[in-house]
């Protein structure tokens, strides 16, 4: 166990970086989804705005339950995590021109509600 506020500190900044790495996976691989599957336009922009208008729903839903303040810090940044990771993983098995893939993300983006701004309350 880490002791001390520079230890704990950098392994939260370590966590809060590695699961916003979700936010930019479905980004990172769209050049080749394209070529491969034929997306259209607006499957193209449903892959990151709806990771974006997840997160806005989520932090919305989380400011006024105020989850950061009624729940643990440490096990709603973990679930948000896994809710994350999770959805992002789903998208694996689904086709990729399917409307799931953008409801996935959207998932996605909710969770990262869970990630950032609990991170940073935590920090």
């Amino acid at each position: 166990m880490l002791s001390g506020k520079w230890p704990s500190l950098a392994v939260l900044s370590l966590c809060q970086v590695a699961a916003l790495g979700l936010w930019f996976s479905a980004s990172a691989v769209l050049p080749s989804l394209v070529e491969s599957h034929a997306l259209s336009d607006l499957q193209q922009s449903l892959y990151t705005s709806s990771v974006q208008a997840g997160f806005v729903f989520g932090t919305l839903i989380s400011a006024v339950l105020g989850l950061a303040d009624r729940l643990n810090p440490k096990l709603f940044f973990a679930a948000s995590t896994v809710l994350g990771a999770t959805a992002n993983a789903a998208i694996l098995v689904l086709e990729p021109t399917s409307f799931l893939v953008a409801l996935c993300r959207f998932i996605t983006g909710m969770s990262m509600a869970g990630v950032y701004p609990v991170g940073m309350k935590m920090a």
